[in-house]
C-alpha cells in the first residue's frame, strides 16, 4: 500500500484527479521489491519448532502456451499428532521462508500438517504474475496438495492470500476455512487507503483483472467452517473489511475474531486467535 500513498502524493503534487490501480500495484513480486531470501526454511530448522516433524519440498510445473515453464515451490510439513493438514496462503510481501517458521509455530500449539507455495515471481517461484495467474495457481495448488491429503484439508488465506483462499472456497468444496487480515474486494481495500480528505477530488479505476476478485462473491455461499481474524490497528486490511466479510458470510458454522490492538502482521499471536484456531482444527479433526 505504500506505493498507492505515493501516487496520492504525486496527485496531490499535480492536481491530477485520477489514476488506475493495475494488478502490480497490489501484488509485489521480488523483481518490484528487491527482496532476497534471508534464510532457507529446511528440516533443520523445522526441528528446531516442531521436534520430530518432517519437511518435504514440492513443487509444481505449469506450462505456458508462448513462454517458459513456471514452476511453483514450496514445502510440506508433516507433524507427529496431525490430522488435518492446513494449506496456507501468504500476503503480497511474504514467502515461503518466512511463512513456514509462523506455521510450524502453529503447529507446536494446534498439531496440523501444513503445505505452503509462493507465487510466482516470489522466493522460490519463478515467473512473474498477475491477478488472473495467482487464481488459476490458487486451484492448481488446491488441487495437488487434494491429491496428496487423505484427511482434511483447511484453506487458510493471510492478506492477499484471503482473495486466494476465497476464489478457492467458490470453486473447490474444501473443509474449513480461515481468513486473516483480508479484504472485500481490491477497490474496496484501495478505498480504505485513501484519507478522507482526498477522496473528493480523486476518481480510482480497479484494473479488469482485478476487478474479477471479489471475496464478498466467493464466499457468501461457502457452506462449511469458517473463520475470520482481523486487527484493529490494522492498517493495510482495516478490520471493517473482514468485519464485512464475515457478516456477508451465510453458513452457520462462523466465527470471528477481533483483536483491538492487532496489526497487519502479528494477529496469531494473540490468545484468542490461537483458541479459536485450535477449536476449529478440533472440529474438523
Amino acid at each position: 500500500m505504500r506505493l498507492l500513498m505515493m501516487m496520492l502524493a504525486m496527485c496531490s503534487l499535480s492536481a491530477c484527479q485520477s489514476f488506475v490501480v493495475k494488478d502490480l500495484d497490489l501484488i509485489r513480486p521480488d523483481n518490484l521489491t528487491g527482496y532476497k531470501t534471508k534464510a532457507v526454511f529446511d528440516q533443520e530448522k523445522l526441528q528446531t519448532i516442531v521436534p520430530k516433524a518432517q519437511l518435504k519440498e514440492e513443487q509444481i510445473g505449469v506450462v505456458q502456451d508462448g513462454s517458459d515453464t513456471v514452476t511453483i515451490r514450496g514445502v510440506r510439513v508433516t507433524v507427529p499428532e496431525g490430522k488435518t493438514t492446513v494449506l496456507y496462503f501468504g500476503g503480497n510481501l511474504t514467502h515461503v521462508d518466512e511463512n513456514a517458521p509462523l506455521l510450524a509455530k502453529l503447529a507446536g500449539t494446534c498439531p496440523a500438517h501444513f503445505a505452503t507455495f509462493d507465487y510466482r515471481g516470489y522466493g522460490r517461484t519463478n515467473g512473474q504474475p498477475d491477478a488472473l495467474l495467482l487464481k488459476a495457481d490458487a486451484l492448481r495448488v488446491y488441487d495437488y496438495v487434494r491429491a496428496q491429503t487423505p484427511g482434511k484439508l483447511l484453506v487458510y488465506g493471510y492478506s492477499l492470500g484471503g482473495f486466494m483462499a476465497g476464489h478457492i472456497a467458490a470453486n473447490r468444496p474444501i473443509d474449513g476455512l480461515v481468513l486473516e487480515g483480508s479484504g472485500t474486494t481490491p477497490a474496496d481495500v484501495v478505498d480504505a487507503q485513501i484519507p478522507w480528505y482526498f477522496k473528493p477530488f480523486v476518481d480510482v479505476t480497479i484494473s479488469e483483472n482485478l476487478k474479477t476478485i471479489d471475496n464478498l462473491s466467493a464466499t457468501r455461499d461457502y457452506p462449511g467452517k469458517v473463520l475470520v481474524i482481523t486487527g484493529g490497528k490494522d492498517t493495510t486490511m482495516p478490520a471493517h473489511l473482514g468485519k464485512k466479510l464475515y457478516e456477508n458470510l451465510r453458513s452457520q458454522e462462523k466465527s470471528y475474531v477481533f483483536v483491538e490492538n492487532g496489526s497487519h502482521s502479528n494477529l496469531t499471536n494473540d490468545a484468542k486467535v490461537k483458541s479459536e484456531y485450535c477449536a476449529l482444527l478440533n472440529r474438523l479433526n
